[in-house]
């Protein structure tokens, strides 16, 4: 409907109209992406969190059982063998627990999709408008 009723502006009116349309559709991409990163952050934020809790109850837990092995060992081997068995193992295990934290960073997709592709069609929009 509203095609119509341009057909009949003079081009000033055409470049007005477009200047408005082309502010407002800035204004909803800015909107589109600012959201979108808010998205993002808090996907972050819960994963960040989620470690350190995480760490920080397991690492306590790995102090009594690590205290527990090593007793235990004390009975089989001399008690400085015994530490260092049970440190060797805690750190191995240690180990593969960082490299998975890290694997599942980088796999979090934090590029703005929908704001990528809605400019994308934004511009073909404008550009067939202005032809």
């Amino acid at each position: 409907m509203q095609e119509n009723r341009t057909v009949d502006l003079p081009l000033s009116g055409l470049f007005a109209n477009l200047r408005q349309e082309a502010t407002l559709l800035v204004k909803r991409e800015i909107e589109l992406a600012r959201v979108e990163a808010g998205q993002k952050v808090g996907q972050i934020t819960r994963g960040g969190v989620a470690l350190v809790v995480g760490g920080a109850v397991l690492f306590v837990g790995i102090l009594f059982l690590m205290l527990a092995a090593t007793y235990g060992l004390e009975k089989v081997v001399v008690p400085w063998m015994a530490a260092l068995i049970v440190g060797g193992a805690v750190l191995l295990v240690g180990v593969i627990m960082l490299l998975k934290g890290v694997s599942n960073m980088r796999n979090l997709n934090l590029k703005p999709e929908r704001t990528m592709e809605t400019l994308k069609g934004d511009a073909g929009l404008v550009r067939s408008r202005a032809s």
